[in-house]
């Protein structure tokens, strides 16, 4: 690896779109003043699809993302599990963090994978694939955006050498021109407002009430410091179908519309408030850097959600910042659920059911990588809503920075999970959405927590077909291995028992049917072409 001195300088003797890779570790630096010039020589010297590591901590690194995603295309926030950094007040952070831009729309990377590993109590696959392990690749597991499977090293003073070694895996392998260097020096850290207003109350009329209307309207009716806990889940700008609010803005006015409901967020909060705000990570860049100018950040979290595997690097990350008001006197209730079930042990419930029976039940602390809450994954569980969020999540949050009789707030609550959570475990709640139809499903699940202690769900049971989608997967993988490829519609017209149409109205289109197939074809090295 370049030093700062060595980097700068090939760097600068570099033609303009003369490399195909730069990868650049920035350490524990603070923030972005002193790298502005370096940076814009990273993107002058990168060729169209040229990839762009960056290496920071989490703290500092947003800075620099919201400086480069005006240059170049944002791609992802790599959390790589780390050595535990200790002396950080919040969770014990283990995330080391990595940009990863390219230059232009179109880019390539390598599919990495790891070999899968298995339940130290069932011996099943550590990923629970729903009944779904004959889709399961035989190299691995492919690699996400967050990497829990390297040894657990520094990443925050520099890239350890597992880490490296893995970006030079996704890179590839052949002749790539690139450069791989450090930059020094302190830079400048982000200027923190802390707030010293004396504590309010929230209005009779607001508590404890789901109100209808703008988030910034309602929000401004709250006076300063007057919730213990503000949480956000705000639309992802990626014109998913909501009924009321328009998930497609502009970049410069989504980022100016979540800084308005922010700005309200810090001042409504109490002298000891915490807020949490969820989001894709290339907008929680975007709310590190406002918020860091007015709170305190106490943790990056990465949520570990994958929902889809999908690309060779498959989007699993979601960003969920914990900033507090004041840097030590906040509520902090770790011991109530810092201690989490071993990662050796699989999520079926039915084997944490057998092996707690036995008393085989290691434990692990809880850090700023959550692992182990899944999304919500069955139509069963859900409300109509395109993003709604599980209980557990909430329920985690809510415990960690809140205690009995404490107000949480949640100006964007969509179908309620926040204000229903809140009232289950016996804390105050202010919700808020403009959508009149969430409202009033939410308003009907706290009508049932207050009747019968929980939210009833309708039961969407249906008739089982004749075949299931393994059934049908399992012999389109038997057809590629009697032809020796890849099987198209009209080799099933002719080989199946099922009938083209069985395929046709099962699945959403023919590369799904075709997943377990290619597994078939890959292990024998045989053509994919249809």
């Amino acid at each position: 690896m370049l030093s700062e001195r060595k980097l700068i300088q090939a760097l600068s003797e570099s033609a303009d779109e003369s490399l195909d890779f730069i990868v650049l570790a920035t350490g524990e630096r603070c923030g972005l003043a002193g790298l502005e010039d370096t940076l814009a020589n990273c993107v002058r010297a990168l060729r169209p699809g040229g990839l762009l590591f960056v290496q920071g901590c989490p703290e500092h690194l947003p800075e620099i993302g919201v400086f480069l995603d005006k240059r170049l295309t944002f791609k992802y926030w790599i959390a790589v599990e780390s050595a535990n950094r200790g002396n950080v007040t919040g969770l014990p952070s283990v995330h080391g963090a990595i940009l990863l831009f390219a230059k232009g729309a179109r880019f390539d990377v390598k599919k990495v994978r790891f070999p899968h590993e298995s339940c130290a109590a069932c011996g099943k696959s550590l990923r629970d694939w729903g009944g779904k392990s004959h889709l399961m690749h035989p190299d691995g597991h492919a690699l996400s955006d967050v990497w829990k499977d390297l040894p657990r090293e520094d990443n925050y003073a520099g890239i350890s050498d597992p880490v490296l070694e893995t970006i030079l895996r996704v890179i590839g392998p052949g002749s790539k021109k690139g450069v791989i260097g450090s930059v020094g020096g302190s830079g400048r850290a982000p200027s923190t407002r802390r707030a010293s207003r004396a504590a309010s109350s929230v209005p009779d009329g607001l508590l404890d009430q789901i109100i209808r209307g703008d988030a910034v309207e309602v929000l401004r009716q709250l006076p300063d410091g007057c919730v213990d806990l503000a949480f956000a889940d705000p639309p992802y700008n990626l014109s998913k179908m909501y009924s009321t609010y328009e998930d497609g803005r502009a970049e410069e006015h989504y980022v100016e519309w979540c800084d308005s409901w922010l700005a309200e967020y810090v001042r409504v909060l109490k002298p000891t408030g915490s807020l949490y705000v969820l989001n894709l990570p290339r907008w929680t860049m975007y709310h590190a850097e406002f918020l860091s100018r007015h709170l305190s950040l106490r943790n990056w979290i990465v949520w570990d959600a994958l929902s889809e595997p999908r690309g060779k690097l498959m989007p699993a990350h979601y960003g969920l910042l914990f900033y507090t008001k004041h840097p030590t006197d906040f509520t902090f209730n770790y011991g109530e659920v810092g201690s989490l079930d071993s990662r050796r042990y699989c999520l079926r419930q039915s084997c944490v059911r057998r092996r707690k029976a036995l008393g085989d039940d290691e434990k692990e602390p809880l850090t700023d990588i959550w692992w182990d809450i899944h999304r919500i994954r069955h139509r069963r569980d859900r409300d109509y809503h395109p993003c709604q969020l599980p209980d557990a999540l909430l329920e985690r949050i809510i415990r960690l920075s809140t205690n009995e009789g404490d107000v949480v707030l949640d100006a964007l609550c969509g179908v309620g999970t926040t204000p229903v959570v809140a009232g289950k475990l016996g804390r105050r709640f202010v919700g808020i959405d403009i959508d009149p139809d969430y409202v009033e499903i939410t308003r009907r699940k706290l009508a049932e927590v207050e009747r019968v202690g929980r939210v009833v769900r309708s039961s969407t049971r249906k008739a089982r077909p004749a075949y299931s989608k393994k059934t049908l997967q399992l012999e389109l993988r038997a057809i590629a291995a009697k032809l020796g490829r890849l099987p198209s519609p009209e080799d099933v017209e002719q080989f199946s028992e099922y009938g083209l149409d069985a395929f046709l109205s099962t699945f959403p289109n023919w590369g799904k049917a075709l997943k377990a197939a290619k597994l078939e074809t890959s292990q024998r090295g045989t053509s994919p072409i249809v």
